[in-house]
């Protein structure tokens, strides 16, 4: 099972960056339904980058082939070990 990983930072700043992610992968493939699942990955990569989101090329692959197959996406966050107050970093 295929799953995509949102940081806790990213989270913090956008905490709507979920809903936000889905919303435009569905676009993306809803406009490229017609398309190769390659060539709807890169619809997919190029609108994830108009709202600033940078995606892996298999990943892209990977998304449009979980919808099209009629699977869900889940973002899951993700949060770094030792995530406490004080961390150095």
């Amino acid at each position: 099972m295929t799953e995509f990983r949102i940081t806790h930072e990213i989270h913090e700043v956008h905490p709507d960056i979920r809903e936000k992610l889905t919303a435009t992968t569905i676009e993306a493939i809803n406009e490229s339904s017609s398309r190769s699942a390659e060539d709807a990955a890169l619809v997919l990569r190029h609108k994830l980058g108009e709202i600033g989101v940078h995606m892996s090329d298999a990943a892209c692959l990977a998304a449009v082939e979980r919808i099209r197959s009629g699977k869900t996406l889940r973002f899951e966050i993700e949060r770094r070990d030792g995530d406490e107050e004080g961390d150095d970093e």
